[in-house]
């Protein structure tokens, strides 16, 4: 055989190994995911999320060791980024996850309407939100978090009606109708953002932000003219958001927080993204399917 064909024909063979090793690498971010076989039957969600080949899930874009956005890369960081992401590889066998932006007033809405899959947003489990929702978990336990002004003096907090006699600045929803009903002595200013609350902060506006904790330590890690004061109030169950009319994929989001739990993924994602922030060590997981409401 002539050595031009020789050549040729070598070369073409180094192609085909060359593309056949390439398809099969799996850090191939453009391949196909292929969804688990032992996925359970019953759930419209799972059917959805194997049919897109993504999960999609609403999250904030705005909240340092939770979900961050890089807006030079385009990918989300953070525990709850990356629960996202190990529920999808859980799902999918990758972790093919598409953000939808959400709000307060949005995250309910976007369920029900099956336009998200899930919502994770350190999205407190209330009575009134599972009137029209499911959650799965809860995935986190949070304290309350109050932020002031580093040059603000105010003893440990122990008991909210403490809050009566400072102003007090905080989120609509959740963290607003708490507050109303436990000190309705308390000089409210509410705002629809976590943002414009610490912009009131700063500015002098109130003399405390209270929120979760979570939002605390979002706030703390990019304002270190601000710090958190100590207190004692009870913790509260975090949960995702899932639709109320599929009780099957409730159910597979709690076996694979139990897991994650258990295999120690869910501390190592904590150390990961919010021990950098606050210093200290992952806290004590939440117990799956007690959703701390009674």
């Amino acid at each position: 055989m002539p050595r031009t064909r020789l050549r040729i024909l070598a070369t073409a063979v180094l192609l085909a190994v060359t593309a056949a090793l390439t398809g099969c690498s799996s850090s191939d971010d453009t391949a196909p995911a292929a969804a688990r076989a032992d996925l359970p039957d019953g759930s419209p969600t799972l059917e959805r999320i194997v049919k897109a080949g993504e999960l999609v899930v609403g999250t904030p874009d705005d909240m340092p060791g939770f979900n961050l956005l890089d807006p030079i890369t385009g990918k989300y960081t953070g525990f709850e980024a990356d629960l996202a992401a190990e529920l999808a590889e859980h799902i999918l066998g990758a972790p093919k996850v598409k953000h939808v932006a959400i709000t307060t007033d949005t995250r309910e809405a976007l369920i029900v309407n099956n336009t998200v899959d899930a919502v994770l947003s350190t999205y407190q489990i209330t009575a009134a939100r599972l009137e029209r929702i499911n959650f799965a978990g809860p995935d986190l336990l949070l304290g309350t978090g109050i932020v002031a002004r580093k040059d603000f003096e105010m003893a440990t907090v122990t008991a909210l009606p403490q809050l009566a006699k400072v102003r007090v600045i905080t989120t609509a929803g959740a963290a607003a109708d708490i507050l109303k009903a436990e000190v309705p002595g308390a000089e409210l200013v509410v705002f629809d953002s976590a943002v414009a609350c610490v912009r009131a902060l700063e500015d002098g506006r109130g003399d405390v932000f209270v929120n979760n904790e979570a939002t605390a330590i979002a706030v703390l890690a990019e304002h270190k003219n601000l710090k958190i004061v100590p207190n004692t109030l009870p913790d509260a169950s975090f949960g995702i958001g899932v639709s109320k009319s599929d009780p099957v994929f409730t159910k597979f989001v709690n076996d694979f927080l139990t897991a994650a739990i258990a295999d120690g993924t869910w501390k190592k994602l904590w150390e990961k993204n919010v021990t950098p922030i606050t210093g200290e060590p992952a806290p004590k997981p939440p117990v799956v399917g007690d959703l701390g409401l009674e």
